[in-house]
């Protein structure tokens, strides 16, 4: 290995270091929020039909959905000023096919997993259940999309700069059968043109039925 090819892994390393670091910090703050959503929705879900109160779960729920996105967005923030002059994304673009994972990096594609399954499948599962609640539906919905945008730019974003996650926070979701969640993420963000291509060397094609 060239001195210039051990300064290159040492930054990468580095820098999945910096990431993990950004996104276990938002996870340690939204998982919470993640939590009490479920609880006052399910406590809701719970009560007999005549005794459920829209307006209060609207006003339990949105300042949890609010301080979510906040958390998001500015995490999102600094994932992207964490890498501002696009050294390593092109990289990783084309090392992704024969890229070993480092430690750091399984790291950090576990964070984003934890990320995507309490913040992407409480979305989910929240636009799902309030289907039974109509008019909070309305105001919460347009709030649970508004979640789902920055954790959409976040792990587009984690998954250019640093080779290889995409694949391990791939194989990570499928096992808990989320692997749903993540494809429409890379749909979202435009990754699998990308990545068009090499989809069969990581086995991502099989994994997301993509083409």
């Amino acid at each position: 290995m060239s001195s210039q090819e051990g300064n290159q892994n040492e930054t990468e390393r580095q820098l999945a270091e910096r990431l993990s670091g950004i996104i276990e910090d938002a996870n340690n703050q939204c998982s919470p929020l993640c939590a009490s959503m479920r609880k006052h929705i399910e406590g809701m879900e719970a009560r007999k039909e005549d005794d459920r109160d829209e307006e209060e779960l609207v006003k339990s729920v949105q300042p949890l959905l609010q301080k979510a996105e906040k958390i998001l967005n500015e995490t999102n923030g600094a994932v992207r000023g964490a890498d501002p002059d696009n050294r390593l994304s092109n990289k990783a673009k084309r090392n992704m096919q024969d890229h070993k994972a480092t430690p750091e990096e399984q790291r950090l594609a576990e964070a984003l997993k934890v990320m995507v399954q309490d913040v992407g499948g409480t979305v989910e599962w929240a636009k799902d259940k309030l289907n039974a609640f109509p008019k909070a539906k309305k105001d919460l919905g347009p709030l649970l999309d508004a979640v789902s945008q920055p954790l959409t730019q976040i792990v587009g974003a984690v998954c250019l700069l640093v080779a290889g996650v995409l694949n391990l926070v791939g194989k990570l979701l499928s096992g808990l059968g989320l692997d749903g969640l993540l494809k429409g993420i890379i749909t979202a963000t435009g990754l699998d043109k990308v990545y068009n291509g090499i989809w069969e060397g990581l086995g991502l094609d099989k994994m997301f039925k993509i083409t």
